[in-house]
């Protein structure tokens, strides 16, 4: 009876010891010291996607992108208007004739072999563009509003599964969103 005592406690000792090891290894490990700073791409693309415009309100930059937004063709997923958040997506066919016509090819081979290769099913199916528009008071400019635009797409093969996923960071795409989001709120966007 004492020595099931005993193991108990030297089982119950050991677990102990080898959960508190753990936790203080966890602990010695040291963060980076530029871990936390931006990189200066980081900062060129935010300066890309935003605008400060001179408005009444970031009500009125909202009501203005959801026109530009539906013109580009994207579905409305959600309006958060007391945060200044709109959020849209759109689904494009991302199809390639010779991609397709290379897997295919694959297949062909493979099964002339003998074997079932599948390539095809890795072929892009489609692509979902996903926009997100922020909308704050400048810190910078008391009175204006900063509209921060950040595209995104995810590819998806003929599965479901995600074949690429990426921000976009062309300026002429950004560009115009804000041409087109100037002209909806009648006056110019600046830098």
């Amino acid at each position: 009876m004492k020595s099931g005592i005993m193991l108990r406690a030297s089982i119950r000792a050991a677990v102990v010891f080898t959960v508190l090891a753990a936790l203080s290894a966890g602990c010695a490990a040291k963060i980076p010291t530029d871990a936390l700073r931006l990189k200066e791409s980081s900062l060129e693309l935010r300066a890309k996607q935003s605008r400060i415009f001179e408005v009444e309100s970031e009500t009125a930059i909202l009501a203005a992108s959801v026109a530009v937004i539906q013109d580009m063709e994207y579905n409305l997923d959600y309006i958060e208007k007391p945060l200044g958040v709109l959020s849209a997506s759109k689904k494009v066919d991302a199809d390639s004739g010779s991609e397709k016509a290379g897997l295919i090819t694959m297949d062909v081979l493979c099964a002339m072999t003998g074997g079932s290769c599948g390539y095809y099913a890795t072929a892009s199916d489609e692509q979902v563009i996903s926009l997100t528009l922020v909308v704050l008071p400048s810190l910078a400019r008391p009175g204006n509003y900063v509209a921060r635009v950040t595209v995104q797409y995810v590819v998806f093969d003929k599965q479901g599964r995600v074949k690429k996923r990426s921000t976009i960071e062309d300026a002429k795409v950004y560009e115009q969103i804000f041409a087109n989001l100037s002209k909806s709120l009648f006056l110019g966007g600046t830098e």
